[in-house]
Order: structure tokens, then sequence, then C-alpha cells
């Protein structure tokens, strides 16, 4: 029974090993023209809340940690990331029409409020990244004011 156990404890050994030969692409893209740090005027403490809490899985720029290069811990990440860009790319934030922005916008405040973003799983293990209800607020009226600047634009 004991060689069992340690036969088995070896092929999981060695597949961990192996599995860390097979990592996703990182997700580390210059910060470009279109970016919404660029495009817009963010005040500072947005612009930290979209940093804690967003740009690591809605961005072409991702800060990784340690274990995120650990297999099948990078995959998670990556997941997170492909689905995080699929749903909303700041980096990509010049391109949308001013329409989309202002759905985009209301968007943020709706998930931020219900407490859907940022996801469970990043807040557990970013602690910087889980909004009190003062950044909530502050992230809503910055997401308003944006809205109602682009719809002066629009009506211009």
């Amino acid at each position: 029974m004991r060689k069992l156990f340690r036969i088995i404890f070896f092929v999981l050994l060695l597949a961990f090993v192996v599995i860390q030969f097979f990592q996703p692409e990182k997700n580390r893209g210059e910060v470009s023209a279109n970016h919404i740090l660029k495009k817009e005027k963010v005040p500072e403490n947005i612009k930290t809340i979209l940093q804690n809490a967003c740009l690591d899985c809605h961005s072409n720029q991702t800060n990784y940690l340690w274990y995120h290069k650990i297999a099948p811990v990078s995959w998670m990440v990556n997941k997170h990331i492909v689905d995080g860009k699929d749903e909303l790319n700041f980096s990509e934030w010049g391109k949308l029409d001013i329409y989309d922005k202002i759905g985009t916008l209301e968007k943020i405040c709706r998930d931020v409020k219900r407490k859907k973003m940022p996801i469970k799983a990043y807040t557990t293990m970013h602690k910087k990244a889980k909004l009190s209800d003062e950044q909530v607020d502050s992230l809503c009226g910055w997401t308003e004011k944006l809205s109602l600047e682009l719809m002066s634009a629009v009506e211009n």
C-alpha cells in the first residue's frame, strides 16, 4: 500500500512539473493612445481605483504576481483576463463610439454597485481591489460625470 502511495505521489509530482511547460501567453501590451487613461481626464482617485480593481483583467497590461506563473493558476488567471477583455478592454477605449462609451460607463457603475465587479476570485487575492462604499460612490460619480460630458459632446 505504501508503495502505491509513493508511485501516485511521484506521478502527480511529474505531472505538476510537466504542466509548467504549458503556460498561456502573458497580457503585456503597451499602453496605447486608445487607453482610457490617455483618452479621458481621469482624476487620481479614480485612476487608483481602476489600477487596483479593473485594469489587470480589463486592459492589455496585467500586473502578474509570482503565483500567476504557476500552472494551473496561470490558466485560471488567463481565462479571467480573456473573459474580462472580451467584456471590456480599457486599452481599446478610444476605439469605442460615444454611445458605447456611455453604455459601458453605466454598466461599470451598475456592476460595482451590485458587487459583481471586481469578481470575488480577484478581490480574495488582491485586497486593494475590494472597493469600499466610498470608492463605489466615487467611481459611479465619475462615470456619471463622464457620461454627461460625452452626451453634451454629441449634442454639440
